[in-house]
């Protein structure tokens, strides 16, 4: 209750000389407004105390007691993180005000935990905070994207919990959300945020909850895992927002996580909470990634299936892989050197804090089991229409060969272009999003996406984060690539442009065409559909890095001999 509030705040108003209080002192016109604002608020008048307030804002910005008045108004008004922001300027300008500390006390733990902070205010939080920043890059050539994020640490309550009472009792659902197995008991809680890019606002994003050491069956301590899970769950959330524009409803939704020290070690998504299981069980660094990126999966990505096999949808397993890519990317970006440098696995290592994280021999795995997949059985497989675990594989495969190929933007417009749940609906997305590209002029095919088993390379290209990177090809080698062309004229290039070296170009093995001088090879007309593109260096030729193939449609296709 703030009932005797203009007791307290009225000694906060410094005292100004009557021999100062002249019309063109701004000081004391200050003064003499937010004595009105107070007793205009004392007669019910919460609009024209407000409007004093802000006239005195604009004379002199930096003057304390506006915002403390202006914070109880805030509060008054039923906006707390107005509240929370005057109050914070408050403390910025008189860190040891007693008021505006017990203000923001109240604020964070007298109801709801504040849905926005500024990051300025953190230092002034009953709470303990941790800060760092998610780095996203956001495609080939563009610029990074830095994000703050920010999570409680020490003891927190859940915002649930009422003063004296006890912990809070949730009920965990059966597999699919069918019924009710059972329930556990929580009386801690972390909580996660994220900046928008744009400035330092901060949105809560995750709370984890978990039982303390004296409620715990176990008397474990899982505080310092409470902490790492709501730092992965922030990051993985900077990335699918960032690179997919996923989950597209994020206003005020929020994820919650539940550390249950029951059922079967693992994790289940339901609706917007997260249940990990057997907390106490030790996993591995790369096992607790995993769980959380796919359980992250589930919540973001649209559902993929229904499948009979591992399970009903595949968003868990595509959203376990991508996510993971983005974090071996980003370890890269604070590295200072791409993934898998020694120097980039280092920076993942340290991120978990509990060991070697193998995560490029998990990345390895997964492409042999998805992405090599897809290729090795063709875009036109029956497996494209089965539901079984080699068609639920496929079809994560197909999804990873978009991102290599195409990056992210093209998987978010395959992803939201899907008109329905079933693995048709996101073929279909997938050329919905070819047409697209293809009306802006052209569609880039990254190097990286080649068919690896199809092609004879002498040197491999290394595994990176998001494709295979540093394709090369010496004399005899060639590379191949699936294509997917729409009907009518169509031409190729490569870059970067060759204007020393020739190569040749085949197209569903007829060929060659010549690539010389950084000029196009014209396809001619082509019906839509799934095409082979490979690319040959004959003998004598010099050695050639490939970044990507250009395919160029309608009127962007030039002419012959230009």
């Amino acid at each position: 209750m703030i009932r005797h509030w203009w007791l307290i705040v009225a000694a906060l108003l410094v005292p100004v000389p009557a021999a100062l209080c002249r019309e063109d002192d701004p000081r004391a016109r200050v003064v003499e407004l937010v004595r009105e604002s107070q007793e205009l608020a004392d007669a019910g008048d919460r609009d024209g105390a407000m409007d004093r307030l802000l006239q005195a804002l604009e004379i002199d910005p930096d003057y304390p007691s506006i915002h403390s008045h202006l914070g109880y108004l805030y509060e008054l008004e039923g906006e707390p993180l107005k509240a929370l922001a005057s109050y914070g300027r408050l403390l910025e300008l008189r860190p040891e005000d007693e008021y505006g500390r017990s203000r923001v006390t109240h604020l964070f733990f007298g109801g709801p935990f504040p849905r926005r902070l500024r990051m300025s205010l953190l230092k002034f939080s009953p709470a303990s905070f941790v800060t760092d920043e998610c780095r996203v890059q956001l495609g080939s050539g563009m610029a990074e994207l830095t994000r703050r994020i920010a999570y409680t640490t020490g003891v927190v309550f859940p915002e649930e919990m009422e003063d004296n009472g006890g912990p809070i009792v949730k009920e965990i659902p059966s597999a699919g959300g069918q019924g009710v197995v059972g329930r556990a008991r929580f009386n801690r809680a972390c909580y996660g945020y994220t900046a928008v890019p744009e400035g330092e606002d901060l949105h809560l994003t995750v709370m984890v909850h978990y039982p303390s050491r004296l409620l715990s069956e176990r008397g474990l301590d899982y505080s310092r895992l409470a902490e790492r899970i709501a730092h992965i769950l922030l990051r993985v959330h900077c990335y699918s927002r960032a690179c997919y524009g996923l989950p597209q409803t994020v206003e005020d939704r929020i994820a919650r996580a539940w550390m249950c020290e029951s059922g079967p070690t693992g994790a289940e998504q339901y609706q917007d909470d997260i249940f990990v299981y057997d907390v106490a069980r030790d996993r591995t660094p790369v096992e607790w990634l995993r769980e959380i990126a796919h359980e992250w999966g589930h919540y973001c990505l649209p559902p993929m299936g229904r499948f009979s096999e591992p399970e009903p949808y595949a968003g868990g397993v595509l959203g376990e892989v991508l996510f993971l890519q983005l974090l071996a990317e980003e370890a890269g970006l604070v590295a200072g050197e791409p993934w898998p440098s020694e120097r980039a696995r280092a920076a993942i290592d340290g991120l978990w804090g509990n060991g070697e994280v193998a995560l490029a021999e998990y990345l390895a795995r997964m492409r042999r089991r998805t992405l090599d997949l897809w290729l090795a059985e063709g875009p036109n497989s029956p497996l494209a229409a089965e539901l079984e675990e080699q068609a639920f594989m496929y079809l994560v495969g197909a999804m990873l060969w978009v991102e290599a190929a195409h990056g992210h933007e093209m998987l978010r417009s395959t992803l939201l272009t899907a008109p329905g749940e079933s693995p048709a609906d996101f073929y279909y997305g997938y050329r919905e999003a070819i047409r697209e590209a293809a009306a802006r002029g052209q569609i880039e095919l990254l190097a990286g996406a080649l068919d690896l088993a199809d092609s004879e390379l002498s040197q491999p290209p290394v595994e990176g984060a998001l494709r295979r990177e540093d394709v090369r090809l010496q004399a005899g080698d060639r590379a191949q690539y699936p294509v997917y062309l729409l009907d009518g004229p169509a031409s190729v290039r490569v870059t970067p442009g060759l204007r020393q070296t020739r190569l040749n170009l085949y197209v569903d093995g007829i060929g060659p065409l010549k690539l010389e001088g950084g000029a196009a090879a014209v396809l001619g007309q082509r019906d839509q559909g799934w095409h082979t593109l490979t690319l040959e260096a004959p003998e004598g030729c010099e050695p050639v890095s490939l970044r990507s193939l250009v395919i160029e449609t309608g009127q962007a296709i030039p002419a012959p001999g230009l």
